[in-house]
């Protein structure tokens, strides 16, 4: 048995290279600023490879995407995790076969951020997502849980604009001010419509937003959701 002062925090990644990275930064750059300097969380990370996984989406192909995310995580407990998360949103399509499959602690994307939209009195929510999540249920399911009665989403123009945006640039690195005022724009239209918030469900979408400065409305999924994983460490330390 692998012994360890602190919880060995798995993430499984690759989906895309860029959110992993987002990730891996953040929990060490967060670690850090709640433990002092050069004090970062042990973490473990199993990278796949996104080409095929991103095929498999466009066929729908979600059962053998959940093959692959299960065996990731198999990796991830053989290796001595504590608890695991995954590092897109969009993956969280099939977290229930992920849970199932390990008795490692799964912390869901989405919780961290229904917590905080429930503390508000956010009952009607905008989300910004990849069209193989905001397609789906899944978001509004888990959203329900914290008393979120409606989710809003961008027609099929905004959709496939959020897409472009999402695989075309921010999946490659690329960030641009045009990009920025579009997804602005298209958050403005969720507000028009009623949206009492807007949710970045996207790992990628945040970084539109350098050092966090986006609007106080805007809730980022992704930075919640590495707040838990600390918090979850951080309890199991003491």
């Amino acid at each position: 048995m692998r012994a360890h002062r602190t919880e060995l925090i798995g993430l499984v990644g690759g989906m895309t290279w860029h959110s992993t990275a987002r990730y891996y930064r953040m929990l060490n750059e967060r670690g850090e600023a709640l433990r002092g300097a050069r004090s970062t969380p042990e973490s473990l990370v199993v990278t796949l490879d996104f080409a095929p996984l991103f095929q498999m989406a466009l066929k729908d192909e979600w059962q053998a995407i959940g093959d692959r995310l299960v065996g990731a995580v198999a990796t991830l407990a053989a290796g001595g995790a504590g608890l695991v998360a995954l590092t897109a949103v969009t993956a969280h399509r099939v977290f229930a076969s992920i849970a199932a499959s390990t008795s490692l602690p799964c912390i869901h994307v989405l919780d961290p951020a229904g917590v905080l939209l429930q503390r508000r009195g956010v009952k009607r929510i905008g989300v910004l997502a990849t069209r193989f999540a905001a397609s789906q249920d899944f978001i509004d399911a888990r959203l329900e849980r914290a008393g979120v009665t409606g989710v809003l989403r961008p027609d099929a123009a905004g959709q496939a604009a959020v897409d472009a945006i999402i695989e075309d640039q921010l999946a490659h690195g690329l960030i641009t001010p045009a990009a920025r005022r579009k997804i602005d724009d298209i958050a403005d239209g969720l507000r028009r419509r009623g949206a009492d918030a807007l949710l970045l469900a996207c790992t990628e979408l945040p970084l539109l937003y350098p050092n966090g400065n986006m609007p106080n409305d805007v809730v980022d999924a992704v930075t919640l959701h590495v707040d838990a994983l600390l918090d979850h460490d951080r309890g199991h330390r003491d």
